[in-house]
């Protein structure tokens, strides 16, 4: 098991580029479902993009064809 002291001197030692590595991989590892630790914007990123049309979904903003 390795030791808080050795875990930080290892941390300290990571280059620049993957530290937003090593963080999104501790955030992943502190919740279950790997969400706990985004922002709010990024939790639902498909709110509000697509509506309901009776039995039909389509894309807000996006012109469809329903033939294609």
């Amino acid at each position: 098991m390795v030791s808080r002291d050795q875990l930080k001197r290892d941390i300290d030692s990571v280059n620049e580029r993957d530290l937003e590595t090593l963080h999104r991989i501790i955030q992943a590892l502190r919740s279950p479902s790997g969400k706990k630790g985004r922002d709010d914007e990024n939790e639902k990123p498909l709110l509000g993009s697509v509506i309901f049309e009776k039995d039909l979904i389509s894309p807000i903003s996006e012109p469809w064809d329903a033939e294609q």
